[in-house]
């Protein structure tokens, strides 16, 4: 017995070791790239084309971040993200939320076919409705606009969060709805009060979807802005690159100041996050 317990153990202290050193060099992988960002953004411009490459600067600097805040558009850029991001997250709560309770709990003939439809909606890559999107906001007048370039990403963000609220409030019985029009609610007193406080979680994870998909855009809204009054910061990160030369030290320090915000939502939210995944998993 004493053998068999001993064989046990020590099998299980294998997979342990195996198991952590597969997610640590996961874990690397995964890092490398973040860490020759942050590594170059504090280079000297003679440092960042070495040959061979140094993982740590020789005399590091604060040079590209003070050219990236002081000589660039990156302060206006960060403002415009940040404004179009926000609305993108807010409208999409909000649409998504109200459209996923109705498709949760209106199960009429077309729930499903509707349903369906918007989740494949979501399987067309951006470029293939550029266009019609570029030719719609130049039509209503909101070219070169943030509202424009909040509609425009909506397209992109509604359709799923949509999907994810209805698994959201799926999970949700709809005796407890019940109960509170019983006690004197109206239907949306009982969506206000019952059901959504209760999908919060799963809501919070989607508002962080959408925001982290219009955070991070590019290629719309490279096309549907010109100025610096509704830029964005990926779209912003062209600036340092002229016809023949590239500034990488600025590049790499605008992308740390990209990557900083999401990093700090993301951490303070995580738990939220996290529970609203497990709970859009499980059904019933």
């Amino acid at each position: 017995m004493r053998k068999y317990f001993n064989k046990y153990h020590i099998k299980n202290g294998l997979a342990v070791i195996v198991t952590y050193f597969i997610l640590t060099v996961i874990a690397l992988f995964i890092l490398f790239p973040l860490t020759w960002v942050v590594s170059t953004s504090i280079k000297p411009t003679n440092e960042v084309m070495a040959i061979p490459p140094q993982w740590i600067p020789d005399n590091p600097t604060i040079e590209n971040y003070v050219n990236v805040f002081t000589n660039s558009s990156i302060p206006r850029y960060f403002v415009n993200s940040f404004l179009a991001s926000s609305f993108v997250a807010l409208i999409t709560i909000v649409l998504g939320g109200l459209t996923g309770y109705g498709l949760s709990r209106r199960k009429t003939k077309g729930t499903r076919a509707i349903s369906t439809f918007i989740l494949a909606s979501q399987m067309l890559p951006a470029t293939v409705i550029l266009v019609p999107v570029y030719l719609f906001i130049s039509k209503i007048h909101l070219y070169d606009t943030i509202f424009g370039l909040v509609f425009a990403h909506l397209i992109l963000t509604l359709p799923l969060v949509t999907w994810m609220c209805k698994g959201y409030i799926d999970t949700i019985p709809v005796d407890l709805e019940e109960a509170a029009q019983i006690e004197g609610c109206t239907r949306l007193q009982a969506l206000l009060k019952v059901i959504f406080p209760i999908a919060a979680p799963g809501i919070a994870a989607s508002g962080m979807f959408a925001f982290i998909q219009s955070w991070n855009e590019f290629t719309i809204a490279s096309i549907l802005t010109e100025s610096t009054k509704s830029r964005t910061l990926p779209v912003g990160l062209t600036e340092f690159a002229l016809l023949f030369k590239v500034d990488w030290g600025s590049t790499m320090a605008a992308s740390v100041v990209i990557s900083v915000p999401v990093i700090v939502i993301f951490l303070f939210m995580q738990k939220y996050i996290v529970k609203g995944i497990g709970q859009g998993a499980v059904k019933g």
